[in-house]
């Protein structure tokens, strides 16, 4: 039977992969604090205002819109005056709601794009920095093969 032995003793190996292991926990912690910064740099709203400007301008302008009322229409009320405005009017099949609920659902489907293609490529970055961390080689430990008698 062969076991493969480190070239030192075995205390030394055992160190070794002491020193190792305590390499390994801590790049695991750096890992995990990296990636809950970068998922709550993801859920502020101040990181895509840096990093998309103008389309956070045009959102803004675009929800400011919605949001501010149209000017109210001021009518005579004398009964000539009404009555020609009543001959202009012509009837509207098609209700306003339903046109707003479109363009909420329109912004809704916007921002879940958005947010989407900012994960995704979190996702691909870090799929990235993982595979090329994996194809770096590592340091293999010369071993020597000792054999029983």
């Amino acid at each position: 039977m062969s076991i493969a032995l480190s070239t030192s003793d075995p205390a030394q190996h055992a160190e070794q992969l002491r020193r190792e292991m305590r390499s390994i926990r801590r790049e695991l912690g750096q890992d995990v604090e990296d990636l809950v910064e970068n998922a709550e740099q993801l859920l502020d709203w101040r990181y895509y205002v840096r990093r998309y400007p103008w389309a956070s301008v045009g959102l803004a302008a675009l929800v400011g819109y919605f949001v501010v009322p149209s000017r109210s229409l001021v009518f005579p009320t004398d009964s000539h005056s009404l009555s020609q405005l009543a001959d202009r009017i012509v009837p509207v099949a098609s209700k306003p709601e339903a046109k707003r609920a479109g363009v909420m659902a329109g912004l809704i489907s916007l921002g879940t794009g958005w947010l989407m293609k900012a994960a995704m490529g979190y996702a691909t970055q870090r799929l990235g920095q993982m595979l090329s961390q994996m194809n770096q080689p590592s340091p293999q430990p010369q071993s020597v093969e000792t054999h029983h008698d």
